[in-house]
């Protein structure tokens, strides 16, 4: 990980801390919860109400996936596959609504979280706080194998935010402000909340 982009965004973050957390609706955390408690109660493969509002929660429904690729998504998460390279391979598989193969990077890692909630997620937001954009050219391997670089680069920052401690106090102002104790919310998903909606105030001020 390189020093320079991650004291850049410790210092953004810790500058914007109020914006941050205001742009963070509590709707969102609910839904969240929701979906953390309804998935403890497993089998998700028949539990239609949770696949539901995750679809809605996590765009999946407006992502032209089909219904063929959302089955073998559900598939893979009700058998707690937790291989990253694995789920992207088995989804690259099942063409989407367009007839398309395509590497499924952000909603594996929704799917990777649910199961492991110390797991970070990456999207078109978080990604574009770390100046990072996973390859969309070459062959699937090459696709993947940059998904996985990506993705191991999430885990060294977040474990860096959580031993440094620079976040310490914006992630306790976040557990007070919408009362998430560490067993409701993982240190993980505060990050992930904090840095997705840094990432949203950036799409803001350039639109």
């Amino acid at each position: 990980m390189k020093k320079g982009i991650y004291s850049k965004v410790v210092e953004e973050i810790l500058s914007k801390e109020d914006e941050i957390l205001k742009n963070i609706g509590k709707e969102s955390i609910s839904v969240y919860l929701f979906l953390k408690n309804e998935y403890k109660k497993g089998n998700i493969k028949n539990n239609n109400l949770f696949q539901f509002v995750f679809r809605s929660y996590y765009g999946l429904d407006r992502a032209g996936l089909g219904d063929k690729l959302k089955e073998r998504y559900f598939e893979l998460f009700a058998d707690k596959e937790i291989d990253l390279e694995k789920i992207l391979d088995e989804l690259y598989e099942v063409s989407n609504q367009r007839g398309q193969n395509t590497i499924q990077f952000s909603f594996a890692t929704k799917l990777l979280h649910a199961i492991d909630n110390n797991s970070p997620i990456s999207d078109a937001k978080i990604l574009r706080v770390f100046y990072k954009r996973r390859r969309t050219d070459g062959s699937k391997e090459e696709k993947i194998k940059s998904c996985l670089e990506i993705y191991e680069f999430l885990k060294d920052t977040y474990s860096c935010f959580l031993q440094e401690g620079q976040l310490k106090k914006l992630i306790l102002k976040f557990r007070e402000k919408f009362d998430v104790t560490e067993n409701k919310m993982s240190d993980i998903k505060v990050v992930d909340f904090i840095i997705w909606s840094l990432g949203k105030l950036s799409t803001k001020k350039i639109n």
